[in-house]
């Protein structure tokens, strides 16, 4: 039956199971291959085709004394120990020897566990590869014959770069673009010192343009920018089960979602499902009522911070930033009542689960038991989610209160619902994560930045003195409204060195056409943010310099809709948008805001911007430090 492609706003479905059937296959005869191959030819690792017995001792008549000897066995020794008598209880001539020998030599072949344990090892690999030596012509011909049979079913390019397949009922053409190494592919997360992290993507988008595809950690991907193509393609959510495209945990759905979940906001593909989980999470929890109620614990946060700040002579900023957005974690988001030896323990565990949802074990395409139990960022999940589950039994005894996770508990939909326990939690953690990294990656980049142009400092500075002579000391709605300026600062901060790279990968159910360009079913999509950043026809420059961190940052820029950027996506674009973006302004607003009123200066220790290129966030290698100079009206 001939199936249709569908543009932007059409769907027809389609299954192929046959498809990932025939993927899986070419992997396990790629991973059958060498195994084979070595078993076949490599006489040094398996020996000789005798068994060890008759290797040494061919002269020995008696045969079934021979098979005798292959199958003796001694502590810490493997299925076919070597003839010798510290070895065995039968002598080379095949006399016996006393027990007495035998049990001084057991006890000294168990001086050493490492020793013991090598030598189980080897011998256990050794019969194994033994079995596959006698059967290697049989296998290698199995092989040769299925490799042929799909050679058959499918071009070669799909045999080195599986998943490839392109849809041929589909007029319009594939993207540009290349595959790399055979079976996996290019590292698009690869970054440079210079450049910063991802700097291989930025260079793919500017060899093969605005769509293009590659192939990358085994599967086959597109990456779409350009504001109007990310919407044509996110267009495409919400069809159904077996069309347009869907959310999903990038490599990881049989691991990620134990580590990360898979019923939060962020990756229901539900249609009806997400839109209750928006209008209870989004417009139920993020309003401007809810923010403005948080701002106090915000200034309270960000005011503790920048008081230890003025008290050294150089400072990280990257390390305050984060430790500010971990504690809003813990006191806004979550509600907890940590003493002080509680936070420091708490800042760790939110670190290692934030590090493990980048750890390849949970990209591991295949189920891997134990995982939670096994690494520390599964143990630190637990330790989180424990966490919650406290501060959901307190609310349970006492009722609401201001947190974050209050209002998540308590809000209802239209007929009352409230969310499960489960997306409770989820939600929660999405927030936390989502929220402290973002939040503290772009405070990071605004202080270099603000570093690097003094003079846009000095205008941040004189906007909050009046903020101050309007509206007092305190932290409100209406000051940081007011605070303009400053709020061009950060968009231009996001502009520049947007946090994330590109936005949530979207399986294609059934294939999409962007932009004249066919995206095949069973592929893999990404909207990329800093090349839609970069191809913005209202900042672009040939020589890059619109982007550059000394030539570009223009907050200016925002103030003029006639200069203001068109294509700006740093919080994401359609129905998967951040959740989060309103109360993540609200945090970094406060936070400049009262160090502009209490720091004469953003006085970079290091000019040259040297960046963390093994990270996917760009984070420069000395951490924003700088050197402190208070300022005059700072209270003693």
């Amino acid at each position: 039956e001939r199936r249709n492609c569908i543009e932007a706003d059409s769907t027809t479905l389609f299954t192929d199971e046959r498809t990932m059937a025939i993927i899986m296959t070419r992997w396990i005869l790629l991973l059958l291959a060498p195994i084979i191959l070595l078993a076949s030819s490599s006489d040094a690792f398996v020996g000789s085709r005798r068994r060890p017995c008759c290797t040494q001792h061919h002269d020995v008549s008696d045969k079934s004394k021979c098979c005798r000897l292959t199958r003796t066995t001694t502590a810490g020794v493997g299925l076919y120990p070597k003839l010798n008598p510290a070895a065995s209880n039968i002598k080379a001539d095949g006399s016996s020897v006393s027990s007495t020998t035998t049990t001084t030599t057991t006890t000294l072949g168990m001086t050493s566990a490492s020793s013991s344990i090598a030598t189980v090892t080897r011998s256990t690999l050794t019969a194994v590869f033994s079995q596959l030596r006698h059967h290697a012509k049989i296998l290698l011909l199995i092989l040769l014959t299925a490799s042929l049979v799909l050679a058959k079913r499918s071009n070669p390019q799909t045999l080195l770069w599986p998943g490839t397949q392109t849809d041929k009922d589909c007029d319009a053409p594939m993207p540009n673009g290349g595959y790399g190494c055979p079976f996996i592919g290019i590292n698009f997360m690869s970054g440079s010192k210079e450049k910063g992290p991802m700097y291989k993507l930025f260079q793919l988008g500017q060899k093969y343009g605005q769509i293009y595809r590659l192939f990358a950690f085994g599967i086959p991907l597109v990456s779409i920018s350009g504001k109007e193509n990310v919407k044509a393609f996110l267009k495409n959510e919400f069809k159904g089960e077996g069309k347009g495209i869907n959310n999903v945990l990038f490599g990881g759905e049989h691991n990620m979602s134990e580590l990360f979940g898979d019923k939060s906001l962020l990756y229901e593909n539900d249609s009806s499902k997400h839109g209750r989980l928006r209008r209870m999470v989004g417009e139920g929890v993020m309003t401007p009522v809810a923010i403005s109620e948080a701002l106090s614990s915000i200034q309270e946060l960000a005011s503790k911070q920048i008081d230890i700040v003025l008290k050294e002579e150089t400072v990280q900023m990257e390390s305050v930033f984060h430790q500010f957005t971990l504690d809003f974690a813990w006191k806004q988001i979550l509600g907890l009542e940590l003493t002080e030896e509680d936070i420091p323990e708490f800042r760790k565990q939110m670190e290692q689960w934030i590090v493990g949802l980048v750890d390849p074990l949970y990209l591991a395409p295949f189920r891997i038991p134990g995982l939670m139990t096994m690494t520390k960022a599964g143990r630190a999940k637990s330790y989180i989610v424990s966490k919650i589950e406290q501060k959901l039994q307190t609310l349970d005894r006492d009722g609401p209160d201001s947190s974050t996770l209050s209002k998540l508990y308590f809000a209802t939909d239209e007929d009352g619902d409230k969310l499960t326990r489960e997306e409770v939690i989820q939600n929660a953690m999405l927030l936390i994560a989502a929220g402290s990294e973002t939040s503290s990656t772009t405070l990071t980049n605004a202080a270099l930045l603000l570093g690097l142009h003094p003079n846009v400092w000095r205008k941040v500075q004189s906007e909050q003195e009046k903020i101050i002579a309007e509206f007092g000391e305190d932290v409100t709605r209406e000051s940081l409204d007011k605070s303009i300026y400053l709020d061009s600062v950060i968009k231009e901060t996001l502009r520049i060195s947007v946090p994330f790279s590109l936005g949530e990968i979207r399986r294609i159910e059934d294939t999409v056409v962007v932009d004249g360009k066919q995206i095949p079913k069973n592929w893999f999509g990404f909207f990329n943010v800093k090349q839609t950043h970069w191809d913005d026809p209202r900042t672009f420059k040939e020589d890059g310099s619109h982007m550059d961190y000394k030539k570009g940052f223009e907050p200016e820029r925002w103030l003029d809709d006639s200069t203001k950027p068109s294509e700006f996506m740093p919080f994401g674009e359609g129905a998967h948008r951040c959740v989060g973006e309103r109360l993540g302004y609200a945090e970094m607003k406060t936070f400049l805001s009262l160090l502009a009123r209490r720091l004469e200066k953003v006085d970079l220790v290091n000019d040259d911007i040297v960046w963390k290129s093994n990270l996917l966030l760009p984070s420069p290698v000395d951490g924003a430090e700088i050197r402190i100079f208070p300022a005059d009206t700072t209270p003693a």
